[in-house]
C-alpha cells in the first residue's frame, strides 16, 4: 500500500509530478490507488486551506477513516513520542502486514517507527 503524508499531501498540491501521476490514475481497485490517511490530510489543510477539496477530487487516491482501531493505534503512538501529524500514516503503514510505504518529504519523523518510507525530496 502507497500511503502519503502530510508532506506528501502538500507537495501533490504544490504540484510535485511523481504525487500527480498517483493521483490520477484511475482504478476501480481502491488497493491499487495511493492512500490519505485523514489525520494527515487535516494537517496539510491547516498548512495549507484547501488542500482537501484539491486533492479530493483526485481519482487515484483512497482516504482511510479515523476510525478506532486507527484513532487507538495514534493515540498510541502519540504517547510514545510520534507527531500527530504522522501517527495516522504509521498506522496505516504498519496495519497492512508492515508493508506499506510512505511517501514523504520528512524521512526523519518516521525514525523508530519500523515504517518503509520513500523520501519524496524537499517541496
Amino acid at each position: 500500500m502507497i500511503i502519503l503524508d502530510h508532506t506528501a499531501v502538500l507537495a501533490l498540491c504544490r504540484g510535485h509530478r511523481f504525487l500527480a501521476g498517483l493521483a490520477v490514475v484511475e482504478t476501480d481497485d481502491p488497493a491499487q490507488r495511493a492512500h490519505v490517511p485523514a489525520l494527515c490530510l487535516v494537517s496539510a489543510s491547516l498548512e495549507l486551506p484547501g488542500a482537501t477539496a484539491h486533492v479530493g477530487a483526485l481519482p487515484g487516491l483512497e482516504f482511510l477513516p479515523l476510525d478506532f482501531a486507527a484513532s487507538a493505534a495514534v493515540e498510541q503512538a502519540v504517547t510514545s513520542g510520534v507527531d500527530w501529524r504522522h501517527a495516522h500514516a504509521v498506522y496505516a503503514a504498519v496495519s497492512e502486514s508492515g508493508e506499506g510505504q510512505v511517501l514523504t518529504a520528512t524521512p526523519e519523523a518516521y525514525d523508530g517507527t519500523g515504517v518503509w518510507v520513500v523520501d519524496i525530496g524537499k517541496p
